[in-house]
């Protein structure tokens, strides 16, 4: 027979509401702490089970989140993997390193369920089917974020990961790209080098991140007050900048697009860091073998993820939305040395 809660009140010497208020786990009711674990430990020594859906109905609340992976699937070739731990290996492709920081942060905070739709093209009302309190949604910066303006009316409270634009009164959680840029050409000033090159997309790639990239490269530049030159985004034009004694390091806006620059001067006989100095963002999984070593921002997917659901739980709780930028580091390898006369 299944034990009811007012059962659990008399064999811990309370009324039903104080086992109701403790069973909750809600921060804002107040019990002593001795009595929450006496309460507690009888409900478990009596097999108490709560009744969620009942507990549903009365609050209109689910207590579960839901999750629109729209960056999703775009992970690092299964080639970098090298020996790489596979824990570490999780934890240092986007996608991995998203998962698990939802799981911890739902683990830390007794969220009972993280509600995972996939994302792509559904309608944004199959994510208002009444099973969630919350939204978060991470978005993809190559397709736009026709999503978030489509739930910008929502009946519930929404947060962005991994973007700075957003509709009015929605949250968004993002790295800092163009700090985590700074730091990039900083290393590479701080090392003597003052012809410094930025290799990727950036403005031109219309995509938000690669943008805020370029532009960090250039706000360190000016703040160094060196001239900051023109994207680059041609293997050969990049060689022949370095033999014409124009360029003596170079700031990559991807691991990916470091890799291929790292290609294009091996092909032409300079070396890393030798010849030229070498830095990348994102420290991809397989980062370390890459140049030698490559010197690289650490983008902070996981612990943005976290911050995301802390940041839902939050708004859930009344509190207004919120712009987060975590800040990126800079990991030194290899790929970096002081610029010889």
């Amino acid at each position: 027979m299944k034990v009811k809660i007012k059962e659990v009140a008399h064999a811990a010497g309370v009324s039903s509401a104080t086992v109701s208020k403790v069973l909750s786990g809600r921060a804002e009711y107040s019990v002593h702490a001795g009595t929450a674990e006496r309460v507690r430990q009888v409900a478990l020594d009596l097999g108490y089970v709560p009744d969620v859906a009942a507990r549903n109905l009365r609050t209109r609340q689910t207590g579960q989140l839901g999750v629109v992976l729209e960056a999703v699937g775009s992970s690092e070739p299964d080639s970098l993997l090298g020996s790489v731990t596979a824990g570490s290996a999780v934890r240092r492709t986007f996608d991995g390193a998203i998962m698990a920081g939802l799981n911890d942060a739902a683990r830390e905070l007794g969220v009972p369920a993280l509600v995972v739709y996939p994302g792509g093209g559904k309608s944004p009302l199959s994510y208002l089917d009444g099973r969630v309190d919350g939204l978060l949604v991470s978005c993809d910066p190559l397709r736009g974020h026709g999503l978030l303006e489509a739930l910008q009316d929502a009946p519930l409270p929404v947060v962005a990961l991994w973007t700075e634009t957003v509709p009015p009164h929605m949250s968004a959680v993002d790295v800092d790209h163009q700090g985590g840029s700074a730091l990039a050409t900083q290393h590479l000033l701080d090392l003597g080098h003052r012809q410094v090159a930025f290799y990727g997309g950036g403005e031109s790639s219309g995509v938000e991140h690669f943008r805020r990239r370029e532009f960090g490269y250039r706000q360190a530049m000016q703040a160094a007050g060196q001239p900051a030159q023109q994207a680059i985004h041609d293997g050969r034009q990049l060689v022949k900048a370095v033999r014409d004694g124009r360029v003596s390091a170079v700031f990559a806006e991807t691991d990916l697009a470091a890799a291929a620059v790292f290609q294009a001067l091996s092909g032409a006989g300079l070396r890393v860091p030798e010849d030229v100095s070498l830095v990348g963002f994102d420290d991809i999984l397989g980062a370390e073998y890459i140049a030698g070593g490559l010197t690289t921002v650490y983008h902070p997917a996981a612990e943005m993820a976290a911050e995301g659901i802390h940041e839902l739980m939050r708004r859930l709780q009344g509190e207004q939305p919120a712009h987060l930028l975590l800040p990126p580091r800079l990991i030194v390898r290899r790929s970096t040395q002081r610029r010889t006369p």
